[in-house]
């Protein structure tokens, strides 16, 4: 599993993505290294990669290619096509992120509901 993790964590990183996703990617690689990556993150990983990298939505650019073609290139339609494109990867990345963070608020419920029964 770790090294599957590993390498996909690797792919994701070799694509243009956000700062900030780009810094929890690094985050989930030293709790993988440190063997404290939940299992929710491990899904959000795994979701995460099977959508700017295999597909589903356009697949992000390899940082090298960047000079492929900008958004300034391209005409009338192509531009609107561009544009929707980018906007489905940036959704779909937005649900990732938002299941993400609503399997770790019901795992907080579930640690606060544990920690008020011991206190009962």
């Amino acid at each position: 599993m770790q090294d599957d993790l590993n390498r996909l964590i690797e792919e994701l990183l070799a694509r243009e993505l956000r700062p900030n996703t780009r810094e929890d990617i690094g985050t989930f690689r030293q709790e993988l290294a440190a063997g404290t990556l939940s299992a929710d993150d491990a899904r959000y990983i795994r979701a995460l990669h099977a959508r700017v990298v295999e597909g589903g939505v356009p697949k992000a650019r390899k940082i090298e290619e960047k000079n492929v073609q900008t958004s300034s290139e391209y005409t009338g339609s192509e531009s609107l096509q561009a544009a929707l494109a980018e906007a489905r990867q940036r959704e779909q990345a937005l649900t990732a992120e938002r299941d993400r963070l609503q399997n770790m608020v019901a795992d907080l419920r579930r640690e606060i509901d544990a920690l008020k029964a011991e206190k009962r």
